[in-house]
């Protein structure tokens, strides 16, 4: 059973502002841009509409972990709440030609979770594969004063102005390493980067790109609140990602196993080679494989 009231909807952005500051590395743009958001939203009994973030940025820089740990943070059940709902656009929304079927289906979803609580969170996962008008079906329960009916009550209107929406996405990806590589040239640290350096050239990107945001209503009709940049992640984030994996497996990692784990990372683009292409994703399957060699070895040597 799940209710939607306090005792099950927390809310707690201080949690939450704690298991980023100790867990997410080298996004203190978007850590900072997230908390705020969250916390202008969800300071106004009755704010103007739903929040709307777009993540964006190289893989394996943790958009997806700061997704989920916005539910763990808000629902007693975390991501198991009926309240959290999770699209992913390479697999629910898998086929150009049914985008109507799509948009419909969606429209449907959104409705019925909203009557049912709304405070509900939607996240869509690889915007970046879905095909292009799937998230037009947003537009409504995005705008302000939008007046929709509830599945259950037809002649109740539907709250849809304190519903968040969040959208991962690869694009722009370019566009961000290329910018931060600009300051760095610059002579600038990326501690002095501002939101402000990545926000436009981000929406430009998402907007023209092939995917779910190429020309979508929600960027063209301004109903996204915050483009949140996920920077490149540079060695010294990767080998805080490494400790962190061994850490979790209880192993005191050692230099020689860091180091073993740090010659699968492939860094670029040229000629600099700052970035770990990847960032911190497959990680935990290197760490995994070291951990097993090493017991293996010692096995091996004690017979």
């Amino acid at each position: 059973m799940e209710c939607c009231n306090n005792e099950y909807i927390s809310s707690d952005i201080n949690k939450l502002d704690d298991i980023l500051r100790e867990n997410l590395y080298g996004q203190e743009i978007a850590h900072r841009v997230v908390i705020s958001a969250l916390r202008g939203h969800l300071g106004q009994v009755n704010p103007p509409k739903a929040l709307v973030m777009s993540f964006h940025g190289p893989p394996g820089t943790g958009k997806t972990f700061v997704a989920q740990m916005i539910a763990k943070s808000f629902y007693k059940k975390g991501e198991q709440s009926i309240y959290y709902h999770f699209f992913n656009g390479r697999n629910d929304f898998p086929l150009e030609q049914d985008v109507e079927l799509y948009k419909e289906a969606l429209r449907k979803t959104i409705i019925h979770s909203l009557t049912n609580c709304e405070r509900s969170l939607f996240i869509f996962d690889e915007v970046d594969k879905m095909p292009e008008g799937v998230l037009n079906a947003l537009v409504p329960f995005l705008d302000y004063n939008t007046q929709l009916k509830s599945w259950r009550f037809s002649s109740t209107v539907l709250n849809t102005k304190r519903g968040i929406y969040i959208f991962l996405s690869n694009t722009g990806s370019s566009r961000i390493i290329q910018r931060l590589l600009t300051l760095w040239e610059e002579g600038k640290h990326r501690s002095q980067a501002k939101v402000q350096d990545f926000e436009n050239l981000i929406s430009v990107g998402a907007f023209n790109e092939k995917g779910g945001l190429h020309h979508s209503d929600t960027i063209d009709t301004s109903l996204i609140d915050h483009y949140v940049p996920f920077l490149p992640l540079e060695e010294a984030h990767v080998k805080q990602c490494l400790v962190k994996a061994f850490v979790n497996r209880d192993i005191g990692p050692s230099v020689d196993m860091i180091q073993s784990a740090m010659s699968y990372v492939i860094f670029g683009p040229d000629p600099h080679n700052l970035y770990a292409t990847t960032g911190c994703k497959r990680l935990e399957q290197k760490v995994a494989a070291i951990i097993y060699s090493g017991r293996k070895k010692k096995e091996n040597n004690e017979l």
